[in-house]
């Protein structure tokens, strides 16, 4: 058995090798204008305080940290897309048909942020492959893309995401929703500033469509429970990601105008379900100047986005 299990996981790194080899010249390069419209329908999606209802920005007007996501959407057909919908610009060879965000960087440069009426580009490229062997879900590969966003004036942010691509079931995983023994509830740190939300059908939806994001686990129960096996439709991984981002931000300019964020790292450890409470929170890390601790609770309590974000201030 050993021996057999071995053979298959050299054969499919074998065939990694060569998918790596022609992938790793490959490069995307996309523009996006960034609209007034985009930015008000962000705005409305996560409740901001201004730019919600009616209220378009001006021309001029800086994106706030992490709203680039509105823009630069997958310009695909249906025909074009996995089975479950996502695009497979970066989708290694079967057996890896299964696709979940697990985490991403992103680093901004401060004085070249995007504005509204600007006119923008986007270069996509791999870092990183890596297959790793026997995890929860067997054989996986993680991929890193860095995506580098540039204007008229230069660089302006490179935003990496990691996806792992996991091995498909031999069938339905069940005939009906799976029932879990929640983890043990650790004590989560005291926060500085903390966000309390549910994730509704109707938020994942208007993200969705937002960034025409239409991989099926985030909107079809059916699938994520009975193919996927997962308790109910996900949140999508950035989400959790602008969440954390838009808190923080809030905290910054509460507490200095003067503040920003310079980058954030972030990792997905567990799913989050919808309509199951989360808690989106963080604190100052007094070990290191300059650092949050930022993070995704669940429903239990248990950090299920973990994030670093490095801050810093104009004219220091």
């Amino acid at each position: 058995m050993f021996s057999t299990t071995r053979i298959v996981q050299e054969k499919k790194q074998e065939i990694l090798e060569q998918w790596r080899d022609a992938i790793s010249q490959k490069k995307i390069i996309e523009k996006d204008t960034i609209s007034a419209s985009q930015f008000n329908l962000m705005g409305n999606t996560m409740n901001h305080p201004i730019y919600r209802h009616g209220r378009l920005p001006s021309a001029g007007t800086e994106l706030p940290p992490a709203w680039h996501l509105a823009y630069f959407p997958p310009r695909v057909t249906e025909q074009d897309l996995s089975p479950d919908g996502f695009e497979q610009d970066w989708k290694p060879p079967a057996p890896f048909n299964h696709r979940m965000w697990a985490g991403g960087e992103l680093e901004w440069n401060p004085e070249n942020p995007l504005r509204v009426g600007e006119e923008a580009q986007m270069e996509s490229s791999i870092r990183d492959i890596q297959f790793r062997p026997a995890g929860r879900r067997g054989d996986s590969v993680f991929i890193w893309v860095d995506k580098k966003i540039s204007n008229d004036k230069g660089w302006v942010m490179t935003e990496s995401r990691c996806w792992v691509y996991v091995q498909g079931t031999d069938g339905p995983a069940s005939s009906s929703p799976p029932t879990t023994t929640p983890k043990p509830k650790k004590e989560l740190p005291k926060a500085d500033f903390s966000l309390d939300l549910t994730p509704s059908p109707i938020l994942l939806f208007r993200f969705s469509a937002l960034t025409f994001n239409s991989h099926l686990i985030h909107y079809d129960h059916i699938y994520s429970t009975t193919v996927e096996g997962h308790r109910g439709c996900l949140v999508h991984g950035p989400m959790s990601f602008m969440l954390m981002i838009n808190e923080l931000n809030k905290h910054l300019k509460a507490t200095d105008e003067n503040q920003y964020i310079k980058s954030l790292s972030y990792r997905c450890r567990s799913p989050l379900v919808i309509n199951e409470p989360i808690q989106v929170q963080g604190k100052i890390n007094s070990d290191v100047p300059g650092q949050y601790d930022v993070w995704v609770a669940d429903h239990n309590g248990n950090m299920a986005v973990k994030g670093t974000a490095v801050v810093g201030r104009h004219g220091a």
